[in-house]
């Protein structure tokens, strides 16, 4: 059995349980992701999860920062705040976040050196330098995001959380569920605290439907990118068959020509066919 399918097989048995899994077999799905990436030779697209609003006229930025001199006299940044507007900052190992409006990160007071640990609250992007031993951990309340070198969106503010990973890769600890995030993946945990794992809408994947309705094919769609699809209901009943690869676009547009439907997105979250 090849890396991959002892992988796959792992993940999928993982997958299918709520308890805390044992260390040996967290560190087979870490070790199959990182294979899984490493495969990988394409030029990877980011896509930015949060809307940048521009004000019209500027804040200044204010941030706080708690520093410690070191032997050489050079201080050193433990707290990075932001007030109205959003800033950029770059972290003594190199990593490189940018926090929105309100948002605080707060580095523990070991950080870098055997590990890279720290406290978040708010929203941000970060991309973090690449470093396999000294892994990224960030503690953001209700759950524990860690990484080793990625870029990802993380948004511990809302009432609904969320990881949205661009490249790389992601664990997330939320009690006894364990989550693992490869490129173009979301987590999400709603206001009901349940764990969702959705695809950025971007994310090719693969769908058969056998005469199934449209409305059955529909659902799938929705569920895997976690967004809601209107159509005129006379098509519900509709048939659709056959196999199909590609983002939610181009197989929504596939199986909706038929019925003459178009796909015309509102916003992040909805999409009507028209």
């Amino acid at each position: 059995m090849s890396v991959e399918e002892e992988f796959e097989k792992t993940w999928k048995s993982a997958s299918e349980t709520q308890d805390t899994m044992d260390d040996l077999t967290d560190r087979k799905i870490w070790t199959g992701i990182e294979a899984k990436i490493e495969k990988k030779n394409s030029v990877k697209k980011f896509y930015w999860a949060a809307a940048v609003l521009v004000p019209f006229f500027a804040f200044f930025i204010v941030f706080k920062t708690a520093s410690q001199t070191s032997a050489n006299g050079a201080e050193r940044k433990y707290v990075y705040e932001t007030s109205a507007s959003r800033k950029s900052f770059e972290l003594p190992d190199g990593s490189k976040v940018e926090l929105n409006p309100y948002s605080r990160l707060v580095l523990d007071k070991d950080f870098d050196k055997k590990d890279r640990k720290m406290v978040f609250t708010g929203q941000g992007r970060f991309n973090v330098a690449k470093d396999k031993k000294r892994p990224f951990r960030i503690n953001a309340g209700e759950f524990d995001v860690q990484v080793l070198g990625t870029q990802f969106f993380l948004d511990q503010k809302s009432a609904q959380k969320k990881v949205e990973l661009f490249e790389g890769k992601v664990k997330i600890a939320h009690g006894s569920t364990i989550t693992y995030l490869l490129p173009e993946e979301i987590w999400i945990n709603d206001a009901q605290r349940k764990d969702y794992h959705y695809y950025h809408p971007e994310k090719q994947k693969h769908f058969t439907f056998d005469h199934s309705a449209y409305s059955e094919a529909v659902d799938q769609l929705e569920n895997t990118y976690n967004i809601s699809i209107s159509y005129p209901s006379q098509f519900r009943n509709k048939k659709v068959s056959g196999a199909f690869t590609g983002n939610l676009n181009e197989v929504l547009s596939v199986i909706s020509f038929p019925f003459n439907l178009k796909p015309e997105k509102i916003n992040d979250k909805e999409i009507i066919l028209k």
